[in-house]
């Protein structure tokens, strides 16, 4: 079942005999496969790429697996994630709970563990496609793993969290009209949204890029053309 779609999975073990025949075994399956051995290329293979699946080695020289799937849960990226691992640590396993981890695995894992843990992350994956490093017009991109604005002179400015998740929903869904009601749904979620205060917030992200990266449609909504 796992060569029905063509997925990617971002794998990240130190341990090279390890790493290589997993890859192996997951392009024997018809997925596409990001290797590193380290949790830093990682998060810079992720920001590149569109990965759809994680699978990660909890004890990591430079960075425990944990670590590194709570970075980006912090930023609200809900990518699948395999954790393997050899600690029976119940701290560690009611941590990766709370991460939402989709399969936790005591290793040595036979193959029909990891296929089976692979299959349920690529069911979940279908909803959790997650952004990646976006390039605007006029020489601005957003990183959306550090939720960023990168402008033409090398600069960064930091999004607020309405910031992104309005530049977000506006980016996955280019070149279309987002009505004032999803916008409040979505990025106010639970809170009240004013149509000041939306405006408010279009005002302050055309500062941080330029000023026509969102279109107001009269009436109707906003739009971002790319």
């Amino acid at each position: 079942m796992l060569n029905s779609a063509k997925l990617t999975v971002l794998f990240i073990e130190n341990k090279i005999e390890l790493r290589e025949k997993t890859t192996q075994l997951m392009r024997e399956h018809g997925l596409r496969v990001l290797s590193s051995d380290n949790t830093l290329e990682g998060c810079n293979l992720f920001r590149k790429n569109e990965v759809d699946i994680i699978m990660i080695d909890q004890q990591l020289p430079d960075n425990s697996g944990i670590n590194f799937i709570r970075c980006l849960r912090d930023k609200e990226v809900m990518t699948p994630v395999i954790i393997t691992t050899k600690s029976t640590d119940e701290h560690i396993l009611l941590e990766a709970i709370n991460l939402d981890i989709t399969r936790y695995l005591l290793r040595p894992c036979a193959k029909e563990e990891i296929i089976d843990a692979l299959e349920a992350a690529k069911k979940k994956a279908v909803n959790c496609h997650p952004l990646t490093f976006t390039r605007l017009h006029n020489k601005f991109s957003y990183d959306p793993i550090n939720k960023t604005i990168n402008r033409p002179d090398g600069s960064k400015d930091q999004l607020s969290k309405k910031e992104y998740l309005l530049l977000e929903l506006l980016i996955r869904n280019k070149n279309q009209i987002i009505s004032y009601d999803v916008i409040a749904v979505l990025v106010w979620q639970d809170s009240f949204m004013s149509m000041d205060a939306l405006r408010t917030l279009v005002h302050s992200l055309r500062k941080k890029t330029y000023k026509d990266i969102i279109e107001n449609c009269n009436g109707l909504g906003y739009k971002m053309t790319l």
